[in-house]
């Protein structure tokens, strides 16, 4: 059976439960006459104290006192349990059962039209009866309904996705004993005071029985999800449990409702908090576990350990209820609505971001027919009048606004591109090497998702990927080889989900163009390279060879010969290949020893193990100017007895260089020198950094580059 199929028994289902609620609370007498209790004690043991008694009032009266009814010439006893909300709230069975008879025979006097009543003011006040209409329907009605059926939907549509799982059927089991209870006592707990005393008895049994079967299917659902704890032993007893109950209550074996339902209710309720207690054991090593079993059973908690404290508890310790019956189903919603929001933060059940569609798809259409039915019922209009003009406020009202809200919520959360966008194309601007493009990847990511935690692998992939139910997104690397894994989204306040991997891959398909963009550029320049140093070694290398062999003084002799080292050093610095890291340390080494003047002690130190690792040219070009300028710095403003450079290889290249016979002063006069600028610039166009500091007369330099892959 398909999601759809599924979807529309139950809301035919549900559909039929409403218009069987509707129908029999308007089948209810209705008098001109409201009735009320004058204390709020409203329990039979409220006697303790003062008795109460039973009022009534027309519209704009003062409530006066009902002395007693008359069926016809015959006195019947005018007892406050008939205005009782909830009348399993009297202290025994024998109380129950004359309150329902008490309702029969006034019934059998409403419907004789020979009812009448006797107020303490001393008038004796003819009962007369009319059709009961929607508007006479109080509020507290259409609440109890409402949370009745938003119960029943959100389990009909988990039910719908997960149909044969232990754990959900459970949990929808507790939806439709939700809309039993509350369907049952809505249509009782708003009479105007007259029902028959059978149909009475019924919807009292009816309700009884879903307040049993809810605590025993949230019994069977907190022992087995998210981990079965005992397979179908802990569900079988709890069912058996709700079937003896039903006995019990329904052939009143006990003194009264208090031990006869309430008792079983709460028991079973309590043995199923157990169950919370054990799952929580369960998945307290287990972060998505855990995060899901604590939303879900702060959400179970708050849904019904109200409801139990202040309507179950006080019935058993003989107390009136703290609150209206009918106020307290509301709580129910926040278990259920708990849930709905977990199945977004959480992946309760499984069911991922995609559920919300569902109820996006339902509660649109449902908008729409009530925008309808409003203007139908409200205003005098025809019923084509009131569609055209519902067609028109949906249209041009309610659509834009919800668009509107939903476009905020994603802004909101970064999750929308107009959030995002901005931010890459600004980092995407400043972007010149591939070295700074791999970086502002992975910043993009973080302002993206705001991960805990960002980890590179050396595993190769080309796509993205959600691992570990949503904890981790393990996406490419632009130019380097290996992968990045970030963790936990939002700071770890959510799971990755689809929507994520769309973001991210859109993402990746700028940052991928941006890639081949610098390698286009990057071929075109070794193009324009080579053309040039072909270009100075035919013309110009061929005219100082020229001078060289031609001179026959050695001063312009002297002057080409350097000439033509310059321009070899300068053609070697504009090679395409790259050049060997050993080969850029010996030639680094040479170069500075050649250098130094006598009398300066020359130290260089670096790794003794063999290095099997390149430098692009441009890393050798810009390394060699920087260390050039250091040690012409150090010759030129220092009177050093002793100059030491030490070599450092890791995932970086550093190169420490420290000389002594440094002024005091000499900081101030450097810090904005245009050769501390110029090495600074060569450093960040490789990704790295270029600083400096003085210990007394010693001047040191730190050169630290990241190595390419």
């Amino acid at each position: 059976m398909s999601i759809k199929v599924r979807l529309y028994l139950g809301l035919a289902l549900l559909f039929f439960a409403l218009l069987l609620a509707i129908t029999t609370a308007l089948s209810l007498p209705q008098t001109a006459w409201q009735f009320s209790i004058t204390s709020s004690q409203t329990s039979a043991e409220s006697s303790a104290f003062t008795e109460p008694v039973l009022q009534a009032n027309r519209l704009g009266e003062i409530p006066r006192t009902v002395v007693r009814f008359y069926f016809g010439d015959q006195p019947i006893p005018a007892s406050y349990h008939l205005a009782l909300e909830e009348p399993d709230t009297v202290a025994t069975y024998q109380d129950f059962n004359a309150l329902m008879a008490l309702n029969s025979q006034l019934m059998m006097g409403l419907n004789q039209q020979q009812l009448s009543m006797r107020l303490s003011d001393g008038h004796l006040e003819s009962l007369v009866t009319r059709a009961r209409q929607l508007k006479d329907l109080p509020s507290i009605f259409w609440l109890q309904i409402t949370c009745g059926s938003l119960g029943f939907l959100i389990c009909l549509l988990i039910k719908s996705v997960r149909p044969n799982y232990q754990g959900i059927n459970a949990f929808a089991l507790t939806g439709f004993s939700y809309l039993l209870f509350t369907f049952a006592a809505a249509i009782y707990s708003t009479r105007n005071v007259f029902i028959d005393g059978q149909l009475f008895h019924a919807l009292s049994l009816l309700n009884h029985a879903g307040a049993m079967l809810f605590s025993a299917s949230l019994t069977a659902f907190l022992w087995n999800y998210p981990r079965a704890v005992s397979q179908y032993t802990i569900s079988t007893l709890a069912y058996a449990v709700f079937v003896a109950n039903l006995l019990v209550d329904g052939l009143q074996l006990t003194n009264g409702p208090a031990t006869g339902s309430y008792l079983w209710v709460f028991g079973l309720f309590l043995f199923g908090l157990l169950g919370s207690f054990i799952q929580w054991w369960f998945a307290r090593k287990n972060l998505l576990d855990r995060g899901a079993v604590r939303w879900m059973l702060l959400s179970i908690y708050a849904g019904t350990v109200f409801f139990a404290g202040g309507m179950m508890l006080p019935i058993l310790l003989q107390m009136p209820p703290l609150a209206s019956q009918g106020l307290m189903f509301t709580t129910f919603l926040l278990m259920y609505g708990g849930l709905a929001l977990g199945v977004l933060r959480y992946r309760l059940f499984d069911l991922e971001r995609w559920w919300f569609s569902i109820w996006a798809w339902f509660l649109g259409g449902l908008a729409i027919l009530l925008m309808d039915l409003v203007l139908a019922s409200f205003l005098t209009l025809t019923s084509t009048s009131a569609l055209t003009l519902a067609t028109a406020l949906v249209g041009w009202l309610y659509f834009p606004l919800r668009q509107w809200a939903w476009r905020r919520i994603s802004y909101r959360k970064g999750l929308a591109i107009e959030a995002w966008l901005p931010k890459v194309v600004a980092k995407l601007v400043n972007v010149k090497t591939p070295l700074q493009l791999e970086t502002a990847w992975q910043q993009s990511l973080q302002a993206l998702f705001q991960p805990l935690t960002l980890n590179q692998q050396s595993t190769v992939v080309e796509s993205i990927t959600i691992l570990s139910n949503g904890l981790q997104l393990r996406l490419p690397k632009i130019i380097q080889a290996g992968s990045l894994v970030i963790n936990n989204a939002g700071q770890g306040q959510r799971l990755f989900t689809k929507n994520d991997v769309k973001n991210a891959q859109t993402l990746l398909v700028m940052y991928q163009l941006m890639a081949k963009a610098l390698a286009a550029k990057a071929e075109g320049a070794n193009s324009e390279r080579d053309r040039i140093r072909q270009d100075i070694h035919d013309d110009l290398g061929a005219k100082l060879l020229s001078i060289l062999h031609s001179t026959k003084e050695p001063r312009p002799a002297q002057l080409a010969k350097e000439a033509l080292t310059d321009l070899r050093n300068l053609l070697q610095s504009i090679e395409i290949e790259p050049i060997d890291i050993e080969y850029a340390l010996a030639h680094w080494q040479q170069e500075a020893r050649e250098r130094l003047p006598e009398g300066i002690q020359f130290i260089w130190q670096e790794p003794p193990e063999k290095l099997w690792l390149e430098l692009p040219p441009e890393y050798f070009s810009h390394l060699t100017r920087a260390i050039r300028e250091c040690l012409t710095n150090a010759l030129r403003h220092a009177k050093p007895s002793q100059i030491s450079v030490e070599v450092l290889v890791t995932d970086k290249l550093t190169i420490i260089m420290t000389n002594d016979g440094v002024a005091l002063a000499i900081v101030s006069a450097v810090k904005d020198s245009r050769g501390c600028k110029i090495l600074q610039q060569r450093c960040e166009s490789l990704g790295g950094h270029f600083q400096y500091q003085q210990q007394g007369v010693v001047w040191q330099v730190q050169i630290s580059i990241p190595l390419p892959r």
